[in-house]
């Protein structure tokens, strides 16, 4: 009876690998997708660094990550403020750092600072992490797949 519930276990847990490798990479693609949409339709600008908002890492009382708060001026003259959604544990800003900045048009208000981690930085590590965890259904399968290819020639 252990022996069969440890197979159920062992079954489910790479059943969850199995599915979660994919499902990462899909999201990192669509995410993807749309963030070379925003890129290409957006227009660009310079702005500051107006501020820093340190939050706590959560389980990690004492380390904080860092997210810039920015100011730019759309093309329509209007004044923004825009916090970013990416926080970083290294603070690469200062205060008063000028940053180039893209927003679209009719949605300033969803501006990003024009960095490789603050435009990619969720794409890559879904990426790399479910490209990773996909190695593990591909390795089943290659496994599988040998197997059968060596009990079909003996």
């Amino acid at each position: 009876m252990q022996s069969l519930l440890a197979r159920v276990i062992a079954y489910v847990l790479v059943g969850v690998l199995c599915v979660t490798g994919p499902v990462m990479l899909l999201i990192a693609a669509g995410t993807g997708l749309e963030r070379i949409v925003f890129v290409r339709s957006s227009l660009s600008t310079d702005g500051v660094i107006v501020a820093l908002r340190h939050t706590p890492r959560p389980g990690k009382p004492m380390s904080q990550t860092c997210s810039p708060v920015f100011r730019f001026t759309a093309d329509n003259s209007m004044s923004l403020t825009v916090t970013s959604h990416i926080s970083q544990s290294q603070c690469p800003w200062q205060i008063g750092e000028r940053v180039r900045v893209l927003y679209q048009q009719d949605h300033p208000e969803n501006a990003r600072i024009d960095s490789l981690v603050q435009l990619w930085g969720p794409q890559i590590i879904l990426g790399i992490i479910g490209a990773v965890l996909s190695i593990f259904p591909l390795l089943i399968v290659l496994r599988r797949s040998s197997r059968t290819t060596i009990r079909i020639q003996t």
